[in-house]
């Protein structure tokens, strides 16, 4: 009693068939038989119904009753011939493909078309450029690359990447059925999720086998063509979107895995940002890694690490940024400095320049011990050299004595003495002086304009004004040397050629910083101002970020 009843109204020998190869002539009319041809396309139809004899249980004759369906119009008046045949004939009728058969026949012209064509077009010499799907950068098209990836049949170089491009059509359709995804799974490589690689992706390593994605905390596999669309022309290759970045950075289940798998690893595993000839300043990793779920850069993205954790530069040079860009500090031509006195572009735009004392500070800070002769001046350097200066003084006096034009003997060591005299009055001989050259740090008494007389020297400006200065075991003074960070953004990177049109105010205000430990650093959100839909400049990751391990890539 489980199995459903049919309707009663259901009538099983008038029942369409859709899905037949053939129908009845007269369905077109509204008046299609019942039976229907057969497999063949052969009419079928012959009279209306079939009569059924009708007899007594005790009678050797019967009745013929019609048996023509209540859908077709119920029993007939004249009902069934003496001999048992239906009075109603029907006439033959010249069966017809069925929708289902003509669309299968369409199918099978233009799959038959098409496979001529590709035969065709496939076994012509120069196939390769209709399966193209655009020229590749200029990454893949080098000479270089061309040495390294030539190919035996393939003049476009497909097969360096594309392995199965050597084999013709036939390895062509068996990569495509064997490889990952299949062709009915194309959409999966378009995924933003997609976590795995595929034979393209392996191909990538093999010339590429150190780049490691991004951050070593990643849970899952990045396909390589999934964020480095190649055959978009000749050039560079079109940088990654920021939809490849927000399939992790705006999902929050990864960014959760990406966490607890950073608390099993170790803390170096983080330090791939690191570059060899690079000062950068000491940065922590946050307790949380870098596992923010936001959406943009102008929406959501955290604000910089140094401002966020309120951090200060360790290094041991004093500089006071007011003072220098004030009136009070003047150039040869008696103007205020500016910024590019000190801070030039290098070779390539980007960054600028580490500054120098001999290239931008000695013009002012000239190291001239003695005002009473100008024209000696301390080496600036290493401590030892210094101290190796100030123990062959008389000597240094001589060639000065010379340089200026005495050339007897007894008028350079008269020179001399008298020099040593001037020091000894003022109680700067020996021990004293070399105290007096490496602890003092009296700001005002060193620059050439400021010269005064041996005797008003009593707070020379020495190595102190500058820098940070201890005592050795052995009672030699100790200069700490400075570490002036070369990167700030060490986990971003900023090109200073595409600012210039901005003042350096606008971003560092240094006009207000008086301490060396001020990171005078734009905040998140001044780059915001611009780097956003209402600023109208791109605010693309790829513009700051890069997306592999550095430390690999060495």
């Amino acid at each position: 009693m489980k199995d459903q009843l049919p309707s009663p109204d259901f009538d099983s020998e008038n029942y369409d068939r859709p899905n037949q190869p053939w129908q009845c002539g007269w369905a077109a009319s509204g008046h299609a038989c019942a039976r229907g041809p057969d497999g063949s396309g052969r009419c079928r139809a012959t009279y209306e119904c079939r009569p059924l004899l009708k007899k007594k249980s005790d009678a050797d004759t019967g009745e013929w009753v019609c048996t023509r369906p209540r859908s077709q119009g119920g029993s007939c008046g004249d009902g069934p011939r003496p001999d048992g045949t239906c009075g109603c004939p029907i006439p033959p009728c010249q069966p017809e493909p069925s929708l289902r058969t003509r669309r299968g026949r369409i199918s099978i012209m233009v799959t038959a078309a098409t496979l001529a064509a590709l035969v065709l077009i496939f076994f012509q010499p120069d196939y390769g450029r209709f399966i193209s799907p655009g020229e590749v950068s200029s990454y893949h098209s080098g000479p270089t690359f061309v040495s390294l990836k030539k190919t035996t049949t393939s003049n476009d170089n497909c097969a360096a990447c594309h392995t199965g491009a050597e084999g013709g059509p036939r390895a062509w359709l068996r990569a495509s059925l064997t490889g990952h995804p299949k062709p009915w799974e194309l959409g999966k490589i378009l995924e933003p999720h997609h976590d795995h690689l595929t034979s393209i992706d392996r191909s990538c390593l093999a010339c590429h086998p150190a780049h490691g994605f991004h951050q070593p905390n990643v849970t899952r596999e990045h396909s390589c063509a999934l964020c480095h669309l190649e055959h978009q022309g000749q050039g560079r290759m079109p940088p990654p979107r920021d939809i490849n970045c927000a399939s992790c950075h705006n999902h929050e289940p990864s960014m959760n895995a990406a966490r607890v798998r950073a608390k099993a690893l170790p803390e170096d595993a983080f330090h791939y940002w690191k570059t060899s000839g690079l000062i950068l300043p000491p940065t922590a990793r946050p307790p949380e890694g870098f596992t923010t779920v936001f959406d943009s850069f102008s929406k959501g993205h955290p604000e910089f690490q140094i401002h966020r954790e309120k951090l200060s530069d360790g290094n041991s040079l004093r500089f006071n940024h007011q003072l220098h860009l004030g009136e009070r500090v003047r150039t040869g031509t008696n103007s205020a400095l500016k910024c590019a006195d000190c801070h030039t572009l290098d070779a390539t735009g980007n960054d600028y320049q580490r500054v120098s004392f001999e290239t931008h500070c000695r013009q002012c800070h000239s190291l001239q011990f003695d005002p009473g002769q100008p024209g000696l001046t301390l080496p600036h350097g290493a401590p030892a050299q210094v101290r190796s200066f100030l123990a062959s003084l008389p000597a240094q006096y001589a060639d000065l004595a010379r340089r200026q034009g005495r050339s007897t003997e007894p008028e350079i060591n008269e020179f001399v003495q008298d020099q040593f005299r001037r020091l000894q009055s003022a109680g700067l001989s020996g021990e004293s002086l070399q105290r007096q050259v490496f602890l003092s740090g009296d700001p005002s008494k060193q620059t050439a304009s400021l010269a005064r007389e041996l005797g008003a020297r009593s707070n020379y400006a020495g190595c102190a004004y500058c820098h940070s200065v201890a005592t050795s075991a052995d009672s030699h003074p100790v200069v700490i040397p400075p570490a002036a960070p070369d990167r700030w953004l060490i986990r971003g990177r900023f090109n200073h050629a595409k600012h210039l049109n901005v003042s350096c105010r606008e971003c560092h205000a240094v006009h207000l910083s008086r301490q060396t430990a001020d990171i005078s650093l734009p905040t998140k959100a001044s780059c915001a101002n611009c780097h956003s839909p209402a600023g109208g400049v791109s605010e693309s990751c790829s513009l700051c970020h890069s997306y592999h391990n550095l430390e690999k890539r060495q």
